[in-house]
């Protein structure tokens, strides 16, 4: 390999693939970035054998040629550089970069050891936009469960009827769901797990180009001008989810977004460690109580539009302070249809989305 590319953009691909680097000890290749020069382009790969991550820089390539590089020491020495072109050449198992003013070697590990990365060419297809592939997971992938438990709720469901992509996601004590409009042949439902919602919803928030999503029986890709990620799904059946969403409700309050944030994290510093924080609302008012035997006591209250009638609810406050990022309308509107029934949150004139909160049982 002898190729010269631009300082700033190899930087940016490594950035791109670094995060996703396996840490297993026992596999070292997996701790490596693979860099391969062909067609003018630089191509870097990383992979922890659940997703894989592939991104392209254009570049001066004068001889084509592959190898897996530490990923760890590529990525620290390469911050360091200053220099606007670097030029990268490659002798057996070393890897050199210099340019006017250094001149370092890096060693590195056979190419063909490194893991085969799929392609997916075959399945439902979306096309959609970054900024709305962000919206979406960024509203509803905090809400997938974090536990290994009950696989299906480690991950984010995603199903397209041919116009609109809806998301959600469920650690079955709060549920968050958005609908997103974009374009493709109709998707059955499928799982992705968490962990590649999260790196998507990163990709795909430093870039402006579109995305294309392709889905297989067992795999699913995102792929835009600057990078694929590939990833297997999550083999079983989402829960139906929609039945714990309350189809009708007594009482609704609707309160500025940012009154209700302040009072929420506000009242959070007095709850106890279950995190109770209690909802009252009345014809004019949402009240925020807390109370902590060893800190003290916290109430406050903010202006709310009271529909139907009066309600008292108690919740965990960092679901409600979820959902207040999840959603992102100037007020919020709060739902309740009874005692020990589950809590919705909606964006005031927006029916695309809906946060779902199991109350906690009080005393």
């Amino acid at each position: 390999m002898n190729i010269t590319i631009n300082h700033n953009k190899f930087s940016q691909a490594i950035r791109t693939v670094e995060r996703i680097v396996g840490k297993t000890v026992s596999l070292p290749i997996l701790s490596a970035v693979l860099l391969r020069a062909d067609h003018g382009q630089l191509k870097l790969s990383a992979t922890n054998l659940e997703m894989g991550v592939q991104a392209w820089v254009s570049a001066k390539v004068d001889t084509e040629g592959s190898l897996a590089i530490p990923a760890r020491v590529l990525s620290e020495f390469i911050s360091t550089v200053t220099d606007e072109k670097v030029t990268l050449t490659t002798e057996k198992d070393i890897l050199t970069l210099s340019s006017d003013h250094f001149k370092t070697q890096i060693l590195g590990i056979k190419p063909d050891e490194f893991p085969i990365i799929p392609s997916v060419n075959e399945g439902a297809t979306i096309s959609i936009d970054s900024s709305v592939l962000c919206l979406v997971l960024g509203s509803v992938v905090d809400a997938a469960s974090t536990l290994e438990s009950r696989p299906e709720l480690a991950g984010v469901c995603m199903q397209f009827n041919g116009k609109k992509l809806t998301c959600a996601a469920t650690d079955s004590f709060r549920l968050s769901e958005r609908s997103v409009p974009a374009e493709g042949s109709p998707m059955k439902q499928i799982i992705i797990p968490r962990a590649t919602a999260q790196e998507v919803f990163r990709l795909a928030s430093n870039t402006s180009e579109p995305i294309r999503i392709t889905a297989s029986e067992t795999q699913i890709s995102f792929k835009s001008a600057d990078f694929e990620l590939v990833s297997r799904l999550i083999d079983g059946h989402y829960p139906d989810y929609k039945r714990v969403i309350p189809e009708k409700l007594a009482s609704s309050a609707s309160v500025a977004r940012t009154d209700l944030e302040q009072n929420v994290r506000m009242a959070s510093i007095f709850t106890s460690s279950v995190a109770d924080l209690r909802l009252s609302v009345d014809s004019a008012m949402l009240h925020v109580l807390a109370k902590n035997s060893d800190r003290g006591e916290m109430a406050s209250h903010c202006p709310a539009k009271l529909t139907g009638g009066s309600f008292d609810v108690t919740v965990n406050y960092h679901y409600i302070l979820d959902g207040i990022k999840a959603l992102n309308t100037e007020r919020v509107v709060i739902g309740f249809s009874g005692p020990g029934t589950p809590l919705v949150m909606r964006g005031e004139g927006a029916s695309d989305q809906v946060y779902v909160i199991m109350p906690l049982r009080t005393p």
